[in-house]
Formats: C-alpha cells, structure tokens, sequence
C-alpha cells in the first residue's frame, strides 16, 4: 500500500491511523474540546465545521483555525465541512462550500480537507490544485447513511477518487447485514491487492460495521475514525481505547499471516 506523510505523520504502513473528530458549536466549546482531544491517544484530529455555528465570519473561522492548531501542537488536522445530505449538522450552498474550503487552505492551519466526491463532478476543480499547491492534503470522501453499494460500485467510487486528485479515497457506508459488510471488505481488500497505489479508507457505519473500523491492517485502510469519548461523527464509532485493542489483535494476526506466507 502507497504510503504518504501528513504532517509529522505517515500514513498507510503498520496500524491504521486513529482520528477523532472535533464537534463544537462556539468558540469556547470548540477549544475546550480541542484541548482535552489533543490528550487522547489519536494521530489525527478533525474538525467538524458544519456543527460550528460562524461559519459565515470567515475571520472569526480563521481565529478558530489558529487556537485549535495551538492547542493539539504538531497533530495533523482535517477540516471538513460534512453537508447535511451526508450526515452532516447544518445546510451550505455549493458555491460558499467550496469558498470556505479555499479560505481555510489559505490560513496554513488545516494540513487536509474533506471534499465530497457528490460536489466535485459539477464545479470547478481548482480547489484540488490550489490545496496540492499549498501543501494541504486531499481527503474526497462519500458518505451513505441507508446502504451499502456493491463492492464494484465500491472499488469504481474510490479509483474515481483518485483520478480527480484524492491523496486519499474514504468511503463511510450503512451495512443491512453480514452480506453488506462482506461487500466492503471484499472491496477493501481488491484495493490493497489490485490498487496499491491508491490510499483509501473504507468502514460500515453502526453496530453491524464495527468490524470494518479494525480491520484495515488486514484489508487496507490506511485510516479509521474513533468517538472523542463525549460525541461521535458518525454511528458505530468506538472509543478510542476499544479501538485500539482492536487493531492491535489485528495486527497480530496479519503478523502471524505474514510469518505464515513469507
């Protein structure tokens, strides 16, 4: 699998990388939560911009920006905007959505942003170069809050993905049942085995998803999303010492497959 740097971090060799989200809607939420998550053992840390109540004040988002880049020190951090079709906490115009993401690439604070794959077809694709130009990561992602598509549909969204310019590809899906959750990692693994140069992260969402969030060591994710022990940004996410436990029992048995076969 393609490994990259994010900051002082490398993703896509050994465990999966833990990030956990930041889910405030004022200033003085938002850095009390982004000084207590920067203690947690994560690598990474989002935030979730569409729960924060000035978005429109661009300054005042930038001013944002700069107290939580002080209070988590060197983690890398992402920033996404998640609209509401895909779960997200409040509604945005397409055209102010990708004006803020330009604006938060401008401030030097944020190391990626989130992009959704459903947005970028139709408007102007820019944005992907001026981030890559200014050094910030790429995360396009697709989010289904009823289904798990196919495993090809799976397999096509990501290597679209990466073909508009993705540094990596995540997908966060809803399984029904064990047959959807077979579609994912039968998807995630034709990825790590067919399309090693693609980074990706690919989970089911709520209970029956669960086993999805630890195995990427064995089926390629790069990447998985823990609860900030107080909220969670999507169903089914553990807690950060859940899913730690859980790759490490992982990472045992693909150390055990690879003694195995090597």
């Amino acid at each position: 699998m393609k490994n990259f740097k994010i900051r002082n971090l490398v993703l896509g060799e050994g465990e999966p990388k833990v990030c956990v989200s930041l889910i405030a809607s004022n200033f003085k939420e938002l850095f009390a939560e982004a000084m207590r998550v920067s203690k947690l053992d994560c690598d990474i840390i989002e935030w979730r911009a569409d729960y924060f109540m000035y978005i429109n004040d661009l300054e005042f988002m930038r001013k944002a920006a700069y107290f939580i880049r002080y209070a988590i020190e060197d983690k890398p951090l992402i920033f996404t905007f998640r609209t509401q079709e895909e779960g997200g906490g409040q509604a945005i115009d397409d055209d102010f959505y990708f004006y803020l993401n330009h604006y938060m690439i401008k401030t030097g604070l944020v190391d990626a942003i989130d992009l959704e794959l459903s947005r970028l077809p139709e408007f102007n694709m820019n944005i992907i170069d001026f981030a890559k130009e200014n050094s910030v990561k790429v995360v396009i992602s697709h989010h289904n809050l009823q289904k798990t598509p196919s495993a090809e549909q799976l397999e096509e969204m990501l290597t679209d993905m990466k073909t508009l310019g993705a540094t990596v590809g995540k997908i966060a899906v809803t399984p029904n049942d064990f047959d959807d959750v077979l579609e994912i990692l039968k998807a995630s693994n034709n990825m790590k085995n067919n399309h090693p140069e693609i980074p990706f992260m690919l989970n089911g969402m709520g209970e029956i998803g669960k086993l999805t969030r630890l195995t990427g060591e064995l089926f390629g994710s790069v990447l998985t999303f823990a609860s900030n022990g107080k909220q969670s940004s999507a169903p089914g996410q553990m807690s950060i010492e859940e899913v730690r436990s859980g790759l490490k029992l992982f990472n045992k048995e693909e150390e055990k497959r690879s003694d195995y076969f090597g």
